[in-house]
C-alpha cells in the first residue's frame, strides 16, 4: 500500500490512470477501496488497548488472588502478576501504536493525492 501510494505521487504515472480530469464519482471509486481497507487500522488499535488493558486488570487479579490464597502479602507472587500485566500492556501498545501512526500516514498521503490530482487539472494547459 505504502509503495502504491508513493507511485500515485508522480505526476506521469497519475496522467496514465487518469488522462483526462475525473470525475468526483470517478475520483470516489478510485479512493474508495483504500480508505475502506485503512478504516481497519483504529479499530485494531482501539481492540489491542483495550486487550492490554484487560491483560493488566487480568494479570493483577491473579497476582492478589494468589496472595488470598497463600493468605499473607508476599513480593514474589505480586511481582509476577504485575509483570504479566505489564507485558499484556505492552502487546497492546506495541499494536496500537503503529496501527494509528500508519493510519493517520496513510489518510494524509490519500488527502495529499487526491489534492494532486485536482492540481494536474487545474493548471494544466489546453
Amino acid at each position: 500500500m505504502f509503495f502504491g501510494l508513493r507511485k500515485l505521487e508522480d505526476k506521469d504515472f497519475r496522467f496514465q490512470l487518469f488522462p483526462k480530469e475525473p470525475t468526483e464519482a470517478e475520483q470516489e471509486l478510485f479512493f474508495s477501496p483504500l480508505e475502506r481497507t485503512i478504516r481497519w487500522l483504529p479499530t485494531i488499535a482501539s481492540l489491542s488497548m483495550l486487550l492490554g488493558l484487560l491483560g493488566t486488570v487480568i494479570g493483577i487479579n491473579s497476582a492478589f488472588g494468589a496472595m488470598e490464597a497463600q493468605g499473607k502479602v508476599s513480593l514474589e507472587v505480586l511481582a509476577g502478576g504485575i509483570k504479566d500485566a505489564l507485558n499484556t500492556t505492552i502487546a497492546g501498545l506495541l499494536v496500537a501504536i503503529p496501527s494509528l501512526y500508519f493510519h493517520r500516514f496513510a489518510e494524509n498521503k490519500i488527502r495529499y493525492i487526491s489534492e494532486l490530482m485536482v492540481k494536474d487539472f487545474s493548471t494544466k494547459g489546453p
